[in-house]
């Protein structure tokens, strides 16, 4: 049998899927990440502040936002955002905390407030583009308001000095505008990625849908080529069975068998009747052709050496006579693999052919130096031998040999009355 092996996925993909499918849980773990070298020591500042309770419960509160948000960033981005927006702006209006060492700072400096990058670029890269130019509006706008806090550190116990000043405001206007921009960019950048990967897996997809259906097209037409060339055989035999009971019949009118030789004779041509119908049905000539077999495997030998294939035939045991449905098989086994030869294999290949009449079935091989039929393809011609050996009880194998090559491996049992007699 010659499956199609679908290739692992890269780790990437799979980790890709797995954050998608598992979105708040790995959220939450992240947040849990983000907690521990952020939000303890922004705890640790206001656990050591001698700020006012009420002033470091508010801060706390923003803090607390702000890594809550993280959890659903994926799952609702522009109400994570927006919310931690407004968590952001409590800090920047809170008044400065005080150090028990004497020094003052604004909320807005804890180390917890980093987690808004993280925000921004969430959702910049899971909304459309006019929400997320919003965002980074909301974000702009921040900006100006920390630096409007900030401008001044005199105001809240910095240095004042001249040369210093002009180096702070400078640093922390591009600083902080940069950031944004780049946390925007960034998220933006991934979006395009994941909807390019997205629309990779949707032709994938596709591609998958239209080879399944040609394998299924496949299958379906050489279904209905052998169910007619099945009527065909079965209404030759039949012709010639209501033949015979009309020789018999005639040949001694007058004895007790006529009758049965009549009667056989008579069911013949009304089935005969029936699958002529049939047939008429599927054929669109309504008419029989005859079908060929093995004696008539010299043409096509003919025609493939033609086309430049070196081709060799090997006949092994003494021939039996086969039923014709096992005939026509052969013989479209044998014309579906040299067809396979010369179509991947190419016009200058060598191919060798093996018909071995074996003591209770007929093995046909099928060997050639080139290259079989691609993974993607080998289910559409071989899924036609394999529907027609099925139905006269036969087998099919075929893949790479070891080495280079392909072959072909194909096993019909014979009728009974073919096999020679043990006795007499």
């Amino acid at each position: 049998m010659v499956g199609v092996r679908e290739s692992p996925s890269p780790a990437g993909a799979v980790m890709d899927s797995f954050l998608n499918r598992h979105q708040v849980s790995t959220d939450a773990m992240l947040a849990v990440l983000l907690v521990l070298p952020l939000g303890l020591v922004s705890l640790s500042l206001l656990r050591a502040s001698d700020s006012p309770l009420s002033l470091r419960l508010l801060a706390g509160l923003g803090l607390l936002v702000l890594h809550g948000c993280v959890v659903p960033r994926r799952l609702r981005p522009l109400a994570a955002y927006g919310l931690a927006a407004v968590a952001m702006l409590l800090l920047v209006a809170l008044p400065p905390l005080h150090d028990p060492d004497g020094a003052y700072y604004p909320a807005v400096l804890l180390p917890s407030t980093l987690v808004f990058g993280l925000l921004l670029y969430t959702a910049s890269g899971r909304l459309g583009l006019l929400p997320s130019l919003v965002c980074l509006a909301v974000a702009l706008m921040g900006v100006v308001l920390v630096l409007a806090r900030l401008w001044n550190p005199a105001s809240w116990g910095g240095s004042s000095g001249s040369y210093e000043l002009v180096a702070w405001r400078i640093g922390l206007s591009v600083g902080l505008f940069a950031a944004a921009a780049c946390l925007w960019s960034l998220g933006r950048l991934s979006r395009i990625r994941m909807l390019f990967l997205s629309e990779l897996r949707a032709k994938a997809e596709r591609a998958e849908a239209d080879r399944a259906r040609e394998r299924q097209e496949a299958a379906r037409a050489e279904r209905d080529r052998i169910s007619r060339e099945m009527h065909d055989v079965v209404s030759h035999s039949l012709a010639v069975m209501v033949s015979q009971a009309e020789g018999g019949r005639l040949s001694d009118p007058g004895s007790p068998g006529a009758g049965v030789f009549a009667t056989i004779a008579g069911v013949g041509r009304e089935a005969l009747r029936d699958m002529r119908g049939l047939l008429g049905v599927l054929r669109a000539d309504g008419g029989t052709t005859p079908q060929p077999g093995l004696g008539d495997l010299s043409d096509l030998l003919d025609q493939v050496r033609d086309t430049g294939v070196r081709l060799a035939v090997q006949e092994v045991g003494d021939a039996l006579p086969l039923r014709p449905a096992v005939d026509l098989t052969a013989y479209r086994v044998i014309q579906e693999g040299l067809t396979n030869v010369i179509k991947h294999a190419g016009a200058t290949a060598a191919a060798d052919m093996t018909l071995a009449w074996r003591a209770d079935r007929l093995h046909i091989t099928i060997t050639n130096d080139g290259a079989g039929p691609p993974a993607g393809e080998a289910g559409v011609g071989l899924t036609g031998m394999r529907e027609r050996l099925s139905m006269v009880g036969g087998t099919l194998e075929a893949g790479r040999r070891l080495g280079a090559g392909f072959e072909l491996s194909a096993t019909l049992p014979y009728e009974p009355r073919s096999l020679p007699s043990s006795g007499s």
